[in-house]
Protein backbone atom coordinates (compact mmCIF):
# COMPACT_ATOMS: atom_id res chain seq x y z
CA UNK A 1 0.00 0.00 0.00
CA UNK A 2 1.49 3.31 -1.04
CA UNK A 3 0.61 6.95 -1.37
CA UNK A 4 1.28 8.94 -4.52
CA UNK A 5 0.54 12.44 -5.71
CA UNK A 6 -0.86 11.69 -9.17
CA UNK A 7 -1.74 14.35 -11.78
CA UNK A 8 -5.41 13.80 -12.69
CA UNK A 9 -6.62 16.04 -15.52
CA UNK A 10 -5.64 19.61 -14.66
CA UNK A 11 -5.46 19.02 -10.92
CA UNK A 12 -3.00 17.28 -8.67
CA UNK A 13 -4.82 14.80 -6.46
CA UNK A 14 -3.67 12.44 -3.73
CA UNK A 15 -4.14 8.74 -4.38
CA UNK A 16 -4.37 6.28 -1.47
CA UNK A 17 -4.17 2.55 -2.18
CA UNK A 18 -5.34 -0.07 0.26
CA UNK A 19 -7.85 -2.65 1.40
CA UNK A 20 -11.33 -1.40 0.56
CA UNK A 21 -14.48 -2.64 2.24
CA UNK A 22 -18.10 -1.84 3.01
CA UNK A 23 -19.28 -2.43 6.59
CA UNK A 24 -23.06 -2.38 6.92
CA UNK A 25 -23.30 0.18 4.17
CA UNK A 26 -20.36 2.37 5.18
CA UNK A 27 -17.33 2.37 2.82
CA UNK A 28 -13.92 2.19 4.50
CA UNK A 29 -10.30 2.11 3.38
CA UNK A 30 -7.29 0.74 5.28
CA UNK A 31 -4.25 2.51 3.87
CA UNK A 32 -0.94 4.21 4.53
CA UNK A 33 0.00 7.82 3.84
CA UNK A 34 3.25 9.69 4.37
CA UNK A 35 3.52 11.82 7.49
CA UNK A 36 3.73 14.94 5.31
CA UNK A 37 0.52 13.98 3.45
CA UNK A 38 -1.31 13.40 6.73
CA UNK A 39 -0.06 16.75 8.08
CA UNK A 40 -1.42 18.51 4.99
CA UNK A 41 -4.93 17.03 5.21
CA UNK A 42 -5.54 16.25 8.91
CA UNK A 43 -7.98 18.45 10.83
CA UNK A 44 -9.16 18.22 14.47
CA UNK A 45 -12.71 19.21 15.48
CA UNK A 46 -11.89 20.52 18.97
CA UNK A 47 -14.69 21.15 21.46
CA UNK A 48 -15.33 24.86 22.03
CA UNK A 49 -17.12 25.49 25.38
CA UNK A 50 -18.22 28.95 24.19
CA UNK A 51 -20.06 27.79 21.06
CA UNK A 52 -20.75 24.14 21.92
CA UNK A 53 -19.22 23.11 18.59
CA UNK A 54 -16.74 20.27 18.06
CA UNK A 55 -16.10 17.19 20.19
CA UNK A 56 -12.36 16.54 20.59
CA UNK A 57 -10.36 17.17 23.75
CA UNK A 58 -7.84 20.02 23.62
CA UNK A 59 -4.33 18.84 22.83
CA UNK A 60 -2.07 18.25 25.85
CA UNK A 61 1.41 19.65 25.20
CA UNK A 62 3.20 17.22 27.51
CA UNK A 63 1.53 14.27 25.80
CA UNK A 64 2.58 15.53 22.36
CA UNK A 65 6.18 15.81 23.58
CA UNK A 66 6.08 12.31 25.08
CA UNK A 67 4.66 10.81 21.88
CA UNK A 68 7.20 12.65 19.70
CA UNK A 69 10.01 11.30 21.87
CA UNK A 70 8.70 7.77 21.35
CA UNK A 71 8.92 8.07 17.55
CA UNK A 72 12.16 10.05 17.64
CA UNK A 73 14.56 9.01 20.40
CA UNK A 74 13.00 5.57 20.93
CA UNK A 75 12.57 4.89 17.19
CA UNK A 76 9.03 3.71 17.80
CA UNK A 77 6.66 2.24 15.23
CA UNK A 78 2.97 2.99 14.63
CA UNK A 79 1.06 -0.26 14.07
CA UNK A 80 -2.32 1.17 15.11
CA UNK A 81 -3.97 3.42 12.53
CA UNK A 82 -5.26 6.91 12.99
CA UNK A 83 -9.05 6.84 12.72
CA UNK A 84 -10.03 9.47 10.17
CA UNK A 85 -13.08 10.43 8.16
CA UNK A 86 -13.85 12.18 4.91
CA UNK A 87 -17.12 13.90 5.71
CA UNK A 88 -20.33 13.43 3.79
CA UNK A 89 -20.33 16.97 2.37
CA UNK A 90 -16.81 16.45 0.95
CA UNK A 91 -17.27 12.93 -0.37
CA UNK A 92 -18.51 14.06 -3.79
CA UNK A 93 -15.00 15.36 -4.55
CA UNK A 94 -13.50 11.93 -3.81
CA UNK A 95 -13.31 9.19 -6.43
CA UNK A 96 -13.19 5.50 -5.52
CA UNK A 97 -11.75 2.85 -7.85
CA UNK A 98 -12.17 -0.87 -7.15
CA UNK A 99 -9.35 -3.12 -8.38
CA UNK A 100 -10.36 -6.35 -6.64
CA UNK A 101 -13.52 -7.71 -5.07
CA UNK A 102 -16.74 -9.54 -5.83
CA UNK A 103 -18.63 -7.70 -8.57
CA UNK A 104 -16.05 -4.93 -8.91
CA UNK A 105 -17.38 -1.37 -8.74
CA UNK A 106 -20.95 -2.60 -9.13
CA UNK A 107 -20.58 -4.95 -6.14
CA UNK A 108 -19.09 -2.14 -4.07
CA UNK A 109 -21.93 0.26 -4.94
CA UNK A 110 -24.57 -2.41 -4.32
CA UNK A 111 -23.23 -3.10 -0.82
CA UNK A 112 -23.48 0.61 0.05
CA UNK A 113 -27.01 0.87 -1.34
CA UNK A 114 -28.22 -2.28 0.47
CA UNK A 115 -26.34 -1.45 3.71
CA UNK A 116 -24.55 -4.75 3.28
CA UNK A 117 -20.94 -5.97 3.61
CA UNK A 118 -18.25 -6.23 0.93
CA UNK A 119 -14.46 -6.81 0.86
CA UNK A 120 -12.02 -5.87 -1.87
CA UNK A 121 -9.11 -3.62 -2.75
CA UNK A 122 -8.63 -0.38 -4.63
CA UNK A 123 -7.77 3.25 -4.21
CA UNK A 124 -9.33 6.63 -3.58
CA UNK A 125 -8.33 9.98 -5.05
CA UNK A 126 -8.91 13.23 -3.22
CA UNK A 127 -8.06 16.89 -3.88
CA UNK A 128 -4.89 18.27 -2.32
CA UNK A 129 -6.90 20.81 -0.31
CA UNK A 130 -9.48 18.36 1.11
CA UNK A 131 -9.84 18.14 4.92
CA UNK A 132 -9.62 14.70 6.52
CA UNK A 133 -10.97 14.69 10.08
CA UNK A 134 -9.02 12.79 12.77
CA UNK A 135 -11.37 11.37 15.42
CA UNK A 136 -8.82 9.15 17.17
CA UNK A 137 -5.06 9.61 17.27
CA UNK A 138 -4.79 13.39 17.38
CA UNK A 139 -1.76 13.34 19.69
CA UNK A 140 0.11 10.98 17.40
CA UNK A 141 -0.73 13.24 14.49
CA UNK A 142 0.41 16.32 16.44
CA UNK A 143 3.66 14.60 17.40
CA UNK A 144 4.54 14.11 13.73
CA UNK A 145 3.67 17.73 12.98
CA UNK A 146 6.30 18.63 15.57
CA UNK A 147 8.83 16.15 14.18
CA UNK A 148 8.32 17.41 10.63
CA UNK A 149 9.01 20.96 11.80
CA UNK A 150 12.16 19.77 13.54
CA UNK A 151 13.58 17.38 10.90
CA UNK A 152 11.44 17.26 7.75
CA UNK A 153 13.81 15.17 5.65
CA UNK A 154 13.94 12.43 8.28
CA UNK A 155 10.20 12.10 8.89
CA UNK A 156 8.29 13.29 5.82
CA UNK A 157 8.06 9.80 4.29
CA UNK A 158 7.19 7.92 7.51
CA UNK A 159 4.27 5.59 6.66
CA UNK A 160 1.30 6.52 8.86
CA UNK A 161 -1.45 3.86 8.98
CA UNK A 162 -4.96 5.18 8.36
CA UNK A 163 -8.39 3.70 8.84
CA UNK A 164 -10.66 5.92 6.76
CA UNK A 165 -14.41 5.99 6.96
CA UNK A 166 -15.81 7.51 3.80
CA UNK A 167 -18.80 9.81 4.03
CA UNK A 168 -19.82 9.91 7.71
CA UNK A 169 -21.58 13.08 8.87
CA UNK A 170 -19.98 15.17 11.62
CA UNK A 171 -22.55 13.77 14.11
CA UNK A 172 -21.73 10.17 13.10
CA UNK A 173 -18.04 11.00 13.39
CA UNK A 174 -18.61 12.36 16.92
CA UNK A 175 -20.47 9.16 17.83
CA UNK A 176 -17.50 7.07 16.63
CA UNK A 177 -15.19 9.19 18.79
CA UNK A 178 -17.44 8.62 21.79
CA UNK A 179 -17.65 4.84 21.25
CA UNK A 180 -13.89 4.48 20.79
CA UNK A 181 -12.95 6.53 23.85
CA UNK A 182 -15.71 5.49 26.23
CA UNK A 183 -14.75 1.83 25.72
CA UNK A 184 -11.06 2.54 26.35
CA UNK A 185 -10.20 2.08 30.01
CA UNK A 186 -6.92 4.01 29.82
CA UNK A 187 -8.31 7.21 28.29
CA UNK A 188 -10.06 9.83 30.38
CA UNK A 189 -12.98 11.28 28.47
CA UNK A 190 -14.09 14.44 30.24
CA UNK A 191 -16.39 15.34 27.34
CA UNK A 192 -18.55 12.23 27.60
CA UNK A 193 -21.51 13.97 29.26
CA UNK A 194 -21.42 16.83 26.76
CA UNK A 195 -21.22 14.44 23.81
CA UNK A 196 -24.07 12.28 25.09
CA UNK A 197 -26.23 15.38 25.39
CA UNK A 198 -25.38 16.53 21.86
CA UNK A 199 -25.90 13.09 20.35
CA UNK A 200 -29.21 12.49 22.10
CA UNK A 201 -30.52 15.83 20.84
CA UNK A 202 -29.64 15.05 17.22
CA UNK A 203 -30.23 11.29 17.24
CA UNK A 204 -33.55 9.93 18.64
CA UNK A 205 -32.15 6.40 18.46
CA UNK A 206 -29.29 7.38 20.76
CA UNK A 207 -31.75 8.98 23.20
CA UNK A 208 -33.75 5.75 23.25
CA UNK A 209 -30.62 3.65 23.81
CA UNK A 210 -29.67 5.84 26.78
CA UNK A 211 -33.12 5.43 28.27
CA UNK A 212 -33.03 1.66 27.84
CA UNK A 213 -29.56 1.52 29.40
CA UNK A 214 -30.70 3.78 32.27
CA UNK A 215 -28.16 6.42 31.28
CA UNK A 216 -30.61 9.13 30.30
CA UNK A 217 -30.05 10.79 33.69
CA UNK A 218 -26.69 11.96 32.34
CA UNK A 219 -28.34 13.96 29.57
CA UNK A 220 -31.02 15.30 31.92
CA UNK A 221 -28.36 16.24 34.48
CA UNK A 222 -26.28 18.05 31.85
CA UNK A 223 -29.27 20.15 30.83
CA UNK A 224 -30.18 20.90 34.45
CA UNK A 225 -26.63 21.98 35.28
CA UNK A 226 -26.52 24.35 32.32
CA UNK A 227 -29.78 25.99 33.33
CA UNK A 228 -28.64 26.15 36.95
CA UNK A 229 -25.43 27.91 35.90
CA UNK A 230 -27.50 30.77 34.46
CA UNK A 231 -29.88 31.18 37.40
CA UNK A 232 -29.39 33.79 40.10
CA UNK A 233 -28.15 31.62 42.94
CA UNK A 234 -25.21 29.84 44.59
CA UNK A 235 -24.18 28.00 41.41
CA UNK A 236 -23.75 30.90 39.00
CA UNK A 237 -20.13 30.88 37.83
CA UNK A 238 -19.19 27.86 39.95
CA UNK A 239 -18.99 25.11 37.30
CA UNK A 240 -15.86 24.18 35.37
CA UNK A 241 -16.96 23.30 31.80
CA UNK A 242 -15.47 20.35 29.93
CA UNK A 243 -12.23 20.96 28.03
CA UNK A 244 -11.25 23.98 30.14
CA UNK A 245 -8.62 24.48 32.80
CA UNK A 246 -9.24 25.93 36.22
CA UNK A 247 -7.48 29.21 36.92
CA UNK A 248 -6.64 30.62 40.32
CA UNK A 249 -9.32 32.97 41.56
CA UNK A 250 -11.83 32.16 38.79
CA UNK A 251 -14.51 31.22 41.34
CA UNK A 252 -14.96 27.74 39.86
CA UNK A 253 -15.42 25.10 42.56
CA UNK A 254 -16.42 21.85 40.81
CA UNK A 255 -16.13 20.25 37.35
CA UNK A 256 -19.56 20.11 35.75
CA UNK A 257 -19.45 16.30 35.16
CA UNK A 258 -18.77 15.74 38.88
CA UNK A 259 -21.76 17.90 39.81
CA UNK A 260 -23.95 16.05 37.28
CA UNK A 261 -23.00 12.70 38.83
CA UNK A 262 -24.04 14.02 42.25
CA UNK A 263 -27.52 14.81 40.84
CA UNK A 264 -28.40 11.17 40.12
CA UNK A 265 -30.37 10.56 43.38
CA UNK A 266 -32.39 13.70 42.66
CA UNK A 267 -33.05 12.85 39.01
CA UNK A 268 -34.07 9.30 39.98
CA UNK A 269 -36.87 10.56 42.21
CA UNK A 270 -40.25 9.36 40.84
CA UNK A 271 -41.59 12.87 41.36
CA UNK A 272 -38.97 14.35 39.03
CA UNK A 273 -38.75 11.61 36.39
CA UNK A 274 -41.09 13.52 34.07
CA UNK A 275 -40.38 17.03 35.31
CA UNK A 276 -39.03 19.52 32.77
CA UNK A 277 -35.48 20.84 32.99
CA UNK A 278 -36.41 24.31 34.25
CA UNK A 279 -38.52 22.90 37.09
CA UNK A 280 -35.74 20.59 38.30
CA UNK A 281 -33.15 23.38 38.05
CA UNK A 282 -35.44 25.76 39.98
CA UNK A 283 -35.93 23.17 42.72
CA UNK A 284 -32.20 22.59 43.11
CA UNK A 285 -31.49 26.32 43.03
CA UNK A 286 -34.09 26.92 45.77
CA UNK A 287 -32.59 24.11 47.86
CA UNK A 288 -29.08 25.55 47.68
CA UNK A 289 -30.35 29.08 48.28
CA UNK A 290 -31.92 27.81 51.50
CA UNK A 291 -28.66 26.15 52.52
CA UNK A 292 -26.81 29.40 51.84
CA UNK A 293 -29.19 31.25 54.19
CA UNK A 294 -28.45 28.84 57.04
CA UNK A 295 -24.72 28.52 56.34
CA UNK A 296 -23.76 31.80 54.66
CA UNK A 297 -20.02 31.76 55.34
CA UNK A 298 -18.99 29.20 52.67
CA UNK A 299 -20.99 31.11 50.05
CA UNK A 300 -20.18 34.70 51.05
CA UNK A 301 -16.48 34.12 51.72
CA UNK A 302 -14.31 32.32 49.13
CA UNK A 303 -16.26 29.19 48.05
CA UNK A 304 -13.04 27.59 46.84
CA UNK A 305 -11.90 27.32 50.46
CA UNK A 306 -14.86 25.08 51.39
CA UNK A 307 -15.93 21.61 50.30
CA UNK A 308 -19.68 22.18 50.52
CA UNK A 309 -19.90 22.94 46.78
CA UNK A 310 -17.30 20.34 45.83
CA UNK A 311 -17.67 16.61 45.35
CA UNK A 312 -18.14 15.65 49.01
CA UNK A 313 -20.67 18.35 49.74
CA UNK A 314 -22.79 18.03 46.61
CA UNK A 315 -22.91 14.24 46.85
CA UNK A 316 -24.04 14.32 50.50
CA UNK A 317 -26.55 17.13 50.13
CA UNK A 318 -28.11 15.75 46.98
CA UNK A 319 -28.56 12.40 48.71
CA UNK A 320 -30.76 14.04 51.33
CA UNK A 321 -32.60 16.36 48.93
CA UNK A 322 -35.34 13.76 48.20
CA UNK A 323 -36.18 13.73 51.94
CA UNK A 324 -36.26 17.53 51.99
CA UNK A 325 -38.62 17.60 49.01
CA UNK A 326 -41.06 15.26 50.76
CA UNK A 327 -41.05 17.47 53.86
CA UNK A 328 -41.68 20.58 51.77
CA UNK A 329 -44.44 18.88 49.77
CA UNK A 330 -46.22 18.14 53.03
CA UNK A 331 -46.13 21.78 54.13
CA UNK A 332 -46.12 23.90 50.95
CA UNK A 333 -48.24 24.18 47.81
CA UNK A 334 -45.33 25.00 45.51
CA UNK A 335 -42.13 23.16 46.28
CA UNK A 336 -39.98 24.32 43.34
CA UNK A 337 -39.59 27.85 44.71
CA UNK A 338 -37.19 29.48 47.11
CA UNK A 339 -39.70 30.39 49.83
CA UNK A 340 -40.60 26.86 51.05
CA UNK A 341 -37.00 25.72 50.71
CA UNK A 342 -35.84 28.68 52.77
CA UNK A 343 -38.54 27.94 55.35
CA UNK A 344 -37.40 24.33 55.50
CA UNK A 345 -33.77 25.38 55.85
CA UNK A 346 -34.67 27.94 58.50
CA UNK A 347 -36.23 25.24 60.68
CA UNK A 348 -32.79 23.65 60.83
CA UNK A 349 -31.80 26.52 63.13
CA UNK A 350 -33.71 24.65 65.84
CA UNK A 351 -31.27 21.75 65.55
CA UNK A 352 -28.75 21.45 68.33
CA UNK A 353 -25.89 23.90 67.96
CA UNK A 354 -23.37 21.10 68.19
CA UNK A 355 -24.83 19.40 65.15
CA UNK A 356 -24.45 22.45 62.92
CA UNK A 357 -20.97 23.27 64.20
CA UNK A 358 -19.84 19.73 63.42
CA UNK A 359 -21.32 19.90 59.95
CA UNK A 360 -19.78 23.31 59.37
CA UNK A 361 -16.32 22.04 60.30
CA UNK A 362 -16.77 19.32 57.69
CA UNK A 363 -17.47 21.89 54.99
CA UNK A 364 -14.62 24.24 55.74
CA UNK A 365 -11.21 23.55 54.24
CA UNK A 366 -8.53 23.35 56.92
CA UNK A 367 -6.57 26.40 55.80
CA UNK A 368 -3.54 25.79 57.99
CA UNK A 369 -2.89 22.39 56.45
CA UNK A 370 -4.33 23.05 52.99
CA UNK A 371 -6.55 19.98 53.06
CA UNK A 372 -10.17 19.10 53.80
CA UNK A 373 -11.25 17.66 57.14
CA UNK A 374 -11.09 13.87 56.50
CA UNK A 375 -13.64 13.03 59.19
CA UNK A 376 -17.08 14.39 58.30
CA UNK A 377 -19.94 13.35 60.55
CA UNK A 378 -21.72 10.10 59.79
CA UNK A 379 -20.34 6.59 59.81
CA UNK A 380 -20.39 6.28 56.01
CA UNK A 381 -18.33 9.42 55.38
CA UNK A 382 -21.37 11.67 54.87
CA UNK A 383 -23.46 13.75 57.28
CA UNK A 384 -25.91 11.89 59.50
CA UNK A 385 -29.51 12.21 58.35
CA UNK A 386 -30.37 13.66 61.75
CA UNK A 387 -27.91 16.51 61.20
CA UNK A 388 -29.38 17.49 57.84
CA UNK A 389 -33.00 16.46 57.50
CA UNK A 390 -35.51 19.27 57.97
Amino acid sequence: MTTTAAPIGNKTRVRLYGALCVQRGTPMLQAYATADTVKTHARIDTWDPETGEGYQRALVTSRIAQTAEYYDAKRGRMPNPLLVNIREEDFESVSVEVTQGDGGNAGYERAIRDEANWIGAGFIELPQELDVWVYDGQHRNASFVRLLERAFAEYNDFPVPLSLTLGLTSDEEMKEFYEVNSNSKSVKVDLVFELLTKMSESDPEMAELLAVGEKDWIVRGSKVAKVLADLDGPWRGRFQPANTRKRKGDGVVIPMPQFIRSLKPVLDMPLLKRADTDTVASLINAYWTGIARVLPEPFEDNPEDYVIQKGQGTTALHRVLPQVVEVVRATATSWATRRPMRRCSATCRTCEESQWSTANRWKRTVRSSGRSDPSPPGSAGTPDDGDWAC
